[in-house]
């Protein structure tokens, strides 16, 4: 009977942390992780580690990211900054690392926009699959809202955008890098979207108040 007892409640244990499991994202200082699921997150690091994690419940997940290799010359510390990257991939139980090419120069490094070669690996160097997207913007790049592009792209059918969490971002509010409330900004995004009906109970609700 005790033995019983034991057994159920290791059994119990092992079930609780398998529930409980979840994936390891593992950000090294290269890559500038913008948004994950569309939300800007916070990064867990030692003082001394050139790499971040991020712990991500199991499932389907949008990373969103700049690719920022540093190189020394001379005196000067040169960094190459990627074209802003979306990618989507599904994972569970897995503790996940981001893969880039050797570059021994930055002009060589500049051939990453356009190859976009980068990998996701789990511990055993197993390929983690996902699709990407690059969020091309041509106008002023400072002041950019990113979460704002985003969510635009996510209403999109691109194999990238991420569904999941799309009403949750457009029905908040979305602070940009300048400081702006950009609500308007969206309830104008979605009022062009919408069809004539729509947008005749829209100006409705509004005269009615």
């Amino acid at each position: 009977m005790k033995i019983q007892s034991i057994f159920a409640a290791s059994f119990c244990l092992l079930s609780s942390i398998s529930a409980h499991a979840a994936i390891q994202l593992t950000v090294p200082d290269e890559v500038e992780l913008l948004l994950v699921d569309n939300q800007e997150v916070k990064l867990e690091s030692s003082f001394f580690s050139t790499t971040s994690t991020l712990d991500l419940e199991n499932g389907k997940h949008q990373i969103v990211f700049r690719y920022n290799p540093v190189f020394k010359q001379g005196k000067d510390n040169i960094i190459v900054s990627s074209d802003i990257i979306v990618s989507t991939f599904s994972a569970e139980d897995k503790e996940i690392s981001f893969k880039f090419p050797t570059y021994n120069s930055p002009e060589k490094a500049k051939a990453f926009n356009r190859n976009l070669n980068w990998e996701l690996i789990d511990k055993n160097n197993n390929n983690i699959p996902f699709v990407q997207s690059q969020l091309i913007y041509n106008g002023m790049q400072v002041g950019r809202n990113i979460q704002f592009e985003v969510a635009k792209f996510n209403t999109t059918e691109h194999p990238a955008a991420f569904k999941e969490g799309m009403l949750t971002v457009t029905h908040k509010e979305i602070k940009n890098e300048q400081g702006e409330n950009t609500a308007e900004q969206m309830l104008h995004y979605w009022y062009e979207k919408a069809d004539q009906a729509t947008k005749e109970r829209f100006l409705k609700s509004i005269t009615d108040k």
